[in-house]
């Protein structure tokens, strides 16, 4: 006599075909208990033995206060990315011919945006900002909309004393000065302690934006390896400063852009240490500090004393159009309110109260809580089609927060070949040269995982990794 089977085996086998034909793909949430109670009409311990069998094959994970959530599936181990060459030579920043072509696609919404490291619309909600203006105009009023002394609204350089404090960063409302966006800030920080030709350390690779700025100020660069588990090379920039003088050295010490690295304790105190020792200033951009997958925020290098400025904004957790940034001059206060007096005195009024407001609202601690979760998924997914995709030769990184992957492929590979193929596939990506002063990493490129995830999203890395193939030297 045949006995059917038990029902939480049915619905198991139902869920895994759903997992096994895409319907529910690596990093999706499952359906709550009850919520698959109702919709199976099963009970809630029929769910419940379902979803343990599934965790148990490997199929799903339970994760603490969030619910159950189908696992990436297992690939042989992907080998880390490659460090650069230290070549120890000062050099003046060289520009790619792509560049603007890249940067002119940032707000193109006919391509997949993998190009811009900035957060998908939905980041916050559309009524979210809208309620916080209305709010600030019944608070302010006309006041809201007119002029903003250079060192920004007091409102906000109080918030930011609050909420720095969960870094390490020990200031006063007095000795923040506000900026439009982190941009700004780095460009106060780096005319305050260089002069033309000076020469300024920086990551290799490193963010795109920050080399502009040393070049366009006459500076010279030397670049300083990063290493994917620990950051910028601490025995390399040891050796540089033996030989050469370096006025300051531009770090991203958190989840850097493009690795995704965190720079251990131990690491950023000797950084602080070297500061002290060799007399050059720690610029410090942390702009994506707050987004640590883990939900632990790491410390800002300023923590561990040395000659330290450190700069951020609001750009990739709330919303970059706000134009909300801020520089902790330390010893250069007087320097950089000069600068900013002359350079660009007026703030953005609004912006700053609509954020002050936020942060006094004590609503920006639930946010990032849910965008971090939301970064770590959308990179897990990312990282997954692309070694799903890709050929077995190319290497990805895994980073703990951000939302940016590097992605490494053989020698011989041309990123800027491969970038505008891409382009006209409709597809946006950055190559790796314009991440170096000396155009190296043409075998590199970077992808954003700050867009949302959309049926077209997984196609277009199935089509990046198709092209990825064709442009493999033999």
């Amino acid at each position: 006599m045949s006995h059917a089977a038990p029902i939480y085996l049915n619905l198991s086998e139902k869920l895994t075909a759903l997992i096994r034909s895409g319907t529910f793909r690596p990093g999706d949430k499952l359906p709550s208990i009850r919520q698959a109670s109702r919709e199976n009409r099963v009970s809630v311990t029929t769910v419940l033995e379902s979803y343990h069998l599934l965790e148990g094959q490997g199929l799903i994970e339970s994760r603490p206060r969030s619910g159950y959530y189908v696992r990436p599936p297992s690939y042989p181990s992907v080998p880390l990315t490659r460090a650069a060459t230290y070549r120890g030579k000062p050099v003046r920043i060289e520009t790619s011919a792509i560049f603007e072509t890249v940067m002119d696609l940032v707000e193109n919404r006919d391509v997949i945006p993998f190009a811009a490291a900035a957060p998908d619309d939905s980041i916050i909600s559309l009524s979210k900002l809208p309620s916080l203006a209305a709010a600030v105009f019944r608070k302010y009023g006309a006041e809201a909309s007119r002029y903003t002394p250079p060192m920004g609204r007091r409102e906000l350089r109080l918030a930011l004393s609050r909420r720095l404090l969960v870094c390490g960063v020990k200031v006063m409302p007095d000795e923040i000065v506000t900026t439009h966006g982190a941009t700004e800030a780095l460009l106060l920080a780096l005319r305050a302690t260089t002069k033309a030709g000076d020469l300024v350390a920086v990551e290799s690779p490193t963010y795109f934006g920050i080399l502009n700025l040393v070049r366009d100020l006459g500076l010279r660069a030397i670049e300083i390896p990063v290493c994917q588990k620990t950051g910028l090379c601490i025995e390399s920039l040891r050796k540089a400063l033996g030989k050469f003088q370096i006025a300051a050295c531009v770090i991203q010490p958190n989840f850097q852009n493009p690795v995704g690295c965190v720079m251990p304790p131990d690491n950023k105190k000797y950084l602080a240490n070297l500061s002290a020792i060799h007399h050059f200033t720690i610029i410090e951009d942390d702009v994506y500090g707050d987004l640590g997958h883990s939900g632990e925020r790491s410390s800002s290098i300023s923590l561990y004393g040395g000659d330290v400025i450190h700069c951020g904004s609001i750009s990739k957790t709330i919303a970059p159009g706000l134009r909300v940034g801020w520089v902790i001059p330390g010893q250069h206060l007087k320097q950089i309110k000069y600068l900013k007096t002359i350079q660009c005195p007026w703030n953005a009024t609004l912006s700053e109260l609509i954020i002050a407001e936020l942060l006094d609202q004590g609503g920006y601690e639930r946010h990032l809580r849910r965008i971090r979760k939301i970064y770590a998924t959308q990179c897990a997914k990312m990282r997954d089609e692309v070694i799903r995709h890709f050929p077995q030769s190319c290497k990805v990184t895994q980073p703990a927060g951000g939302f940016v992957l590097w992605v490494e492929m053989p020698q011989g590979f041309d990123s800027e070949a491969y970038t505008v193929e891409a382009i006209l596939r409709g597809i946006s990506v950055v190559p790796g040269t314009i991440f170096s002063p000396t155009l190296q990493f043409k075998n590199c490129f970077r992808l954003s995982c700050g867009a949302a995830f959309v049926p077209s999203s997984f196609d277009a890395l199935k089509s990046l990794g198709q092209l990825a193939s064709y442009h493999l030297v033999p």
